[in-house]
């Protein structure tokens, strides 16, 4: 399996940035850009299944639901 790195704020609303690899996430914190985003607000990272995150960003896309809505685990009767 092939794995992403997400960061997403801290209402688990949207995805914030997006790498290959724990390595890159962590270079993408330190960046510039990185720091803005830290600066406003505290983050939730994950491991992601690289074809489930792109089911994700469809559904978020499609559909306009949350990171949290999306990824909710679903209860089985």
């Amino acid at each position: 399996m092939i794995y992403q790195y997400v960061a997403v704020d801290i209402t688990r609303s949207q995805i914030l940035l997006i790498a290959d690899s724990m390595q890159d996430l962590n270079k993408q914190f330190l960046s510039e850009e990185g720091q803005k985003l830290i600066h406003k607000q505290a983050m939730w990272t994950y491991r992601v299944e690289k074809n489930t995150l792109v089911e994700i960003q469809k559904v978020m896309t499609k559909t306009g639901a949350s990171f949290a809505q999306v990824t909710r685990p679903t209860v089985a009767n």
